[in-house]
């Protein structure tokens, strides 16, 4: 951004209420109106303005309150003057909820700052409430947005909660997440975090307004193409792809609503039966017909996939973590076209080579845990362990073969399918709160890793009650 940035979202919105009102604007009743705050002494209302404003050239106190100096910078829409091949955008910082399973996206508190150029020219922020702040609120927004360009990086639902609260649907909003989605072939629910790491930024969660806009501009600009005007971008971002062709496939509509609400495995072939892809889902009933929907700009990728895609198979397994480790054998064995999988360099013993890992999740009756044993790329167990320790004697087992030295040397063998390992540290750094994974060999023998899962087992869960790991050291 340019070195005429307001140092604060406050400053921003002084200039604002001082344009629309008669000046000098007296301290006490500025901070109420700009920060919700009643301060019934004017010299610490000042002191408390002062701070919020951050040493702003714009804003001066004196003849009893705040003014703006001559030289101020006009803060509407129309003030600045120097020619720009871009529209003005509007950088939207939407904070909300979820509040339960069923209900809408909640929008909580916005921020807005609009951009000419490099340069703010308006700002606005607050909580979208009913009373009259929230319609003051409603008010600003729809003027800054005026001819402007939307952009934000949109949780699903926060674009249709900022629309209730507008009363009125945005025009073609550049979201961030949709454009990476496309351009970046990102899950089409990831977060900023996960954006910017894509565009090899640093995650810095400051809570500064500015400062996160800051980032979603930048996020912006790594995404457009080379001499991409924002015109274009939109235009590319709402084009719809072809309508599906259903008559080059073996299947129809009904076989997708067929498909299963559970962990699992997908393949798609070619019409010569050779396999395309392979992917995993927690529901596959909702992966697999996500491919499928009509009237949206799908990946050049996907799009690609569906014009060789001939016939589907699915597989279902007993949870998200069996369906990653199917993927992963598939993909190793198989190597299919269309999966290109990114370089990742996750932490820890659980590396991208996967020397030594144990992995344990929770069960389904009347197993209490799952366990897998990976030894050099290669899944060579899965053991479920029942609530009185029914499985352990196997675990140990391939413990003492291929991880400790047994009496007559450990084993050269090891059975089991091959993995593409760095799936399975992918899915190991995300999911946290889904498994437990640990080295075994950082223990000194098998009967020691076999106490380790005993304790687990002692607490029916590798996790606490708020989801956390448990650790038995």
């Amino acid at each position: 951004m340019g070195s005429n940035r307001p140092t604060s979202i406050v400053a921003e919105r002084a200039v604002r209420y001082l344009r629309d009102h008669v000046e000098p604007v007296q301290s006490k009743e500025l901070a109420h109106e700009l920060l919700s705050t009643k301060i019934a002494d004017e010299s610490m209302a000042s002191r408390v303005l002062e701070s919020a404003f951050g040493g702003d050239p714009r804003l001066a106190y004196g003849k009893g309150g705040w003014s703006r100096t001559q030289g101020a910078r006009p803060s509407g829409p129309a003030a600045a003057e120097t020619p720009q091949e871009d529209a003005d955008r509007v950088l939207l910082l939407l904070e909300g909820d979820r509040p339960a399973r069923g209900r809408p996206w909640e929008l909580l508190h916005l921020a807005a700052i609009r951009l000419h150029g490099d340069m703010v020219v308006a700002t606005c922020g607050g909580e979208p409430g009913p009373g009259p702040a929230g319609k003051r609120l409603r008010r600003v927004l729809q003027e800054l947005l005026n001819d402007a360009v939307p952009v934000m990086h949109d949780p699903p639902g926060a674009l249709a909660a900022l629309e209730r609260f507008l009363g009125e649907p945005l025009d073609r909003p550049l979201s961030l997440r949709r454009l990476a989605h496309q351009r970046k072939e990102l899950p089409a629910h990831h977060d900023l975090e996960a954006l910017m790491a894509s565009l090899e930024m640093s995650w810095r969660d400051t809570g500064d307004s500015l400062e996160l806009a800051d980032t979603l501009d930048e996020c912006l600009e790594r995404l457009r193409r080379p001499d991409e005007s924002l015109d274009d971008l939109r235009a590319d971002l709402y084009r719809q792809s072809p309508p599906i062709d259903w008559a080059r496939y073996d299947f129809d509509r009904t076989f997708l609503r067929s498909l299963p609400r559970v962990a699992g495995t997908y393949r798609f072939y070619d019409d010569q039966g050779e396999l395309l892809y392979a992917g995993k889902s927690s529901n596959l009933y909702r992966r697999v017909g996500s491919y499928f929907r009509e009237g949206q700009n799908r990946p050049a990728k996907t799009q690609k996939l569906l014009d060789q895609l001939h016939r589907i198979e699915v597989e279902p397994v007993g949870s998200d973590l069996e369906a990653m480790l199917h993927e992963a054998e598939l993909i190793r064995q198989q190597n299919p076209k269309a999966n290109v999988q990114r370089k990742i360099h996750p932490s820890g013993r659980a590396g991208s080579r996967l020397d030594s890992i144990l992995i344990l999740e929770p069960a389904t009756e009347p197993a209490v845990l799952r366990a897998f044993l990976i030894r050099d790329a290669r899944l060579l167990a899965r053991v479920a362990i029942g609530p009185r320790g029914g499985g352990l004697k196997r675990i140990e087992r391939v413990l003492e073969d291929h991880f400790f030295s047994a009496p007559d040397g450990p084993s050269d063998a090891a059975d089991g399918p091959d993995l593409d390992v760095e799936i399975v540290a992918r899915w190991l750094a995300a999911n946290r709160d889904r498994a437990v994974a640990f080295d075994p060999t950082d223990l000194r023998t098998a009967r020691e890793v076999i106490g380790r899962l005993q304790w687990f087992l002692s607490h029916q869960s590798p996790f606490d009650p708020d989801g956390a790991p448990i650790t038995s050291r």
